[in-house]
């Protein structure tokens, strides 16, 4: 053969060569989709809750029926499922076609859109089976991803989600706001158990595939302006999303679910999760305060989050030591069959009232009313429970009196210790005035401080502030040199110390109300009375407990405990204030009383 021929041979094969390298090197284009559903975006205003269903949710599913290509994650509590069940059945036979067919995979991670980081692990550890128990009776599948109401995060995902969820879904905040930039998929551990999270705001440029997003917010965004459209749909703004699934297929993504997604990912030889670095409990948006947002922040004119979050706090104890009281019953061989059904709802009505919504961003007076209520209603189930136990106990012995622990389940039957006197519904110890042993300061118009020696480790003060004439009020405690401890939020079995080398400082939803200051004692605020987020402020060495109160809110009322000793003494007393109180129940004619136990 001439070498003329050779050379024409090669030159026709070569760009066949290189269309086939370059086949072999282009990248793998994956993207996924979220939508948040929250029919408790305007909570307690069933108007809007209705036209968040049929504007916005079944017009979006709608389209994914009609476009097979398109695959997506959908995410709305078990509350909605029970709503589209009994009100919009239409909805539902959709919703369940797209998730058999696997073309939706369908997200529930709690009952209600709880502000889940501002409660102990046990309100969601029940809150994701109440939603369980509502799937299985509509025959829905839902997945292994975890995605909470207002992208909160907490450290503690991997233990209080064991077993439950595999991955956990959350934006840049609040690692970006701590850590800086991360990779998308992470271990982040918490003790000895370890979840993936993906990060949405994670690197989307891989060795090996590029991944991206089509839609990663509140579904109703999809197709309304919410507030600005009154939840009505907006064909500009459904035109606008839909054209970028448009676009993303023309330009070669394939659409999968976060499942596969992060199946994909984890199966790449050139991927290796990294361990998540410790960052504490954050929200969306963390430059407006994360969690202070809820717990201090108030901005609507309306909000009293201080008080709002400390009654559902107040009610949890109360449920669970009425549970505990149920099972008491069942071991003393009474029939409480009927009783359970209205614990359930009690249940249901505490999670609704722990809610996001009724005390931030900007809530209305419907959503600040909406706790108020829903802790009306589950402490009137609670009653009527009472009263029937109180019938079936009284005859065993202890004249209808019984003293309940909620951690250990142990319900003693007696009258309460002589040496503890009753005081506004609780039952402590009157304590020996003296001063508060370590320093602290009140930013406040004026204040009352009344302080006491319960024991040789124990201390007590309540605290009554004025609002000042820029609202914010301010309760600091000087912290040690070094690092500090706490429990993470829904990890309240553990004391984890806090880095101290974030670029902002961290703020604390501190669901058990504890925090080791690193000076030989331990602070425990009473989430009873008012729920408050703590910041540290490292520059200035103090924990500072703020809330700006708006006019004609002019006080702010809270109880703190100092513990000496070592954290763990510290941890234990929080948990058996806050996480798992004690309680006297008594019974008689007239009705039955209670009354939690300080420890």
């Amino acid at each position: 053969m001439s070498s003329i021929k050779k050379a024409r041979i090669i030159l026709v094969c070569l760009p066949m060569v290189l269309l086939t390298w370059g086949k072999v090197q282009a990248k793998e284009k994956y993207v996924i989709g979220l939508f948040h559903f929250n029919f408790q975006y305007v909570a307690g205003d069933y108007k809007i809750e209705r036209r968040i269903i049929r504007e916005s949710l079944f017009p979006v599913l709608q389209f994914f029926d009609a476009h097979p290509q398109y695959k997506s994650d959908i995410e709305m509590q078990g509350y909605a499922i029970e709503v589209l069940a009994q009100e919009h059945p239409d909805v539902l036979a959709l919703l369940q076609k797209l998730v058999r067919r696997r073309q939706i995979e369908l997200v529930v991670a709690h009952y209600s859109d709880q502000l889940f980081i501002g409660y102990p692990a046990a309100d969601l550890q029940r809150s994701i089976e109440l939603s369980d128990e509502v799937l299985a009776r509509y025959g829905l599948e839902r997945s292994r991803v975890f995605f909470g109401q207002e992208f909160q995060w907490s450290p503690a995902l991997a233990s209080v989600l064991k077993g439950k969820y595999d991955v956990a879904v959350t934006s840049s905040d609040p690692n970006s706001w701590y850590n800086g930039e991360t990779l998308p998929l992470v271990k982040a551990p918490y003790g000895s158990d370890t979840i993936l999270a993906l990060i949405g705001g994670g690197r989307k440029e891989l060795k090996g595939m590029r991944w991206d997003i089509a839609f990663l917010d509140d579904g109703e965004e999809f197709n309304t302006l919410d507030y600005n459209s009154n939840f009505f749909r907006v064909s500009a703004q459904e035109d606008s999303s839909k054209g970028r699934y448009l676009r993303l297929q023309k330009e070669g993504y394939k659409f999968v679910t976060i499942t596969e997604l992060t199946e994909r990912i984890k199966a790449d030889r050139d991927y290796h999760a990294p361990v998540y670095p410790f960052v504490p409990e954050g929200t969306w948006h963390m430059n407006v305060c994360g969690p202070f947002m809820w717990m201090g922040r108030q901005r609507s004119g309306v909000e009293t989050d201080g008080v709002t979050r400390s009654l559902s706090y107040q009610l949890r104890g109360e449920v669970m030591m009425v549970e505990k009281l149920l099972e008491y019953a069942v071991r003393q061989g009474k029939d409480v069959s009927g009783l359970r059904e209205w614990l359930k709802e009690a249940w249901k009505h505490l999670l609704l009232s722990e809610v996001s919504d009724s005390s931030g961003w900007d809530p209305w007076l419907v959503e600040v009313q909406y706790t108020d209520n829903e802790v009306a209603a589950a402490r009137k189930f609670l009653k009527m429970i009472l009263t029937q136990l109180w019938k079936l106990l009284a005859a065993n012995g202890g004249g209808g009196r019984w003293v309940v622990e909620t951690g250990t389940g142990a319900v003693t039957a007696g009258p309460v210790a002589e040496s503890e006197t009753s005081a506004g519904g609780e039952i402590s110890s009157a304590g020996q005035p003296v001063a508060w042993p370590i320093p602290f300061s009140v930013r406040a118009a004026s204040y009352t401080v009344r302080s006491c020696k319960l024991n040789d480790s124990l201390y007590r003060m309540d605290i009554v502030c004025t609002r000042p004439s820029d609202g914010a009020v301010e309760i600091a405690f000087e912290t040690g040199p070094a690092g500090l401890e706490y429990s993470a939020s829904c990890g309240e079995s553990a004391s984890v110390v806090i880095p101290a080398g974030y670029a902002h400082d961290p703020t604390f939803a501190l669901t058990n109300g504890f925090v080791y200051l690193n000076n030989g004692y331990s602070l425990v605020k009473d989430c009873t009375v008012e729920h408050l987020a703590a910041t540290w402020r490292r520059s200035t060495r103090q924990m500072v407990f703020r809330e700006e109160l708006k006019e004609g809110n002019m006080e702010m009322r809270m109880r703190f405990y100092l513990v000496r000793g070592v954290s763990l003494s510290g941890l234990r007393f929080a948990n058996g204030l806050n996480t798992w109180p004690s309680y006297r129940v008594e019974g008689g004619p007239g009705g039955v009383s209670y009354g939690r136990i300080s420890p």
